[in-house]
């Protein structure tokens, strides 16, 4: 009857909370059920979950690092870690456990691979802005249009002398910058004295010196 009594309070609260939150079955390990309890004023079912933690001595296992290559093609490698203490009667020492696994790189072949992980291509042929807009979208990306883009971009553009379109149009001077996705606000740094607000100032390029 006991049986029958805690899988009775357990199965509706943990689907609600599957459903909720997206906890998979395999997942589930007894700190979970040690929450859950405590969650529905459950001794019974904390005292399970307490026993399922001192079976499984490892905490749990960290996020996945970044693959180690980011080129389409290739192959490289992530991994997590987690600590176990598989003799709780000797100190609080734990062992260091490793899971590697193989991954796939994501950027095209002929793409840039910047720090933060963007996946940029340079194009040094010149076009007018509509033109290059146009190219990013037919390549599945965009015109960069924030800081943390443009650092990256910064280097990459080292002894370029051109001026090359990054994100940023106006119908006018009087108007405001508007950016691709629908962005109003952008986070790009302008050279000093710029925009100048000329008529033609109607389309964000960096500069070919200071790069802002």
């Amino acid at each position: 009857m006991l049986k029958l009594l805690i899988f009775s309070l357990f199965v509706p609260s943990f689907s609600q909370q599957t459903e909720n939150n997206g906890t998979f079955g395999d997942r589930v390990n007894g700190d979970d059920l040690v929450k859950l309890g405590r969650q529905l004023q459950k001794p019974m079912l904390t005292i399970i979950g307490m026993a399922l933690s001192n079976l499984n001595p490892c905490e749990q296992w960290t996020l996945w690092t970044s693959c180690t290559v980011r080129k389409q093609g290739y192959f490289g490698s992530r991994t997590r870690t987690r600590a176990c203490n598989y003799n709780k009667n000797v100190g609080n020492e734990k062992v260091i456990e490793n899971d590697d696994k193989l991954c796939e790189g994501y950027c095209p072949v002929d793409y840039n691979i910047t720090k933060h992980g963007y996946c940029i291509k340079f194009y040094t042929e010149k076009a007018v802005n509509d033109d290059a807009v146009r190219q990013c979208r037919n390549d599945g990306g965009y015109l960069i249009e924030s800081k943390q883009k443009h650092g990256d971009i910064k280097e990459i553009l080292q002894g370029y002398n051109g001026y090359p379109y990054v994100g940023g149009k106006r119908k006018d001077v009087s108007s405001p910058w508007t950016y691709e996705y629908g962005k109003t606000t952008a986070l790009l740094e302008f050279h000093p004295g710029q925009p100048s607000n000329k008529s033609s100032d109607l389309c964000l390029c960096l500069d070919r010196s200071t790069k802002l």
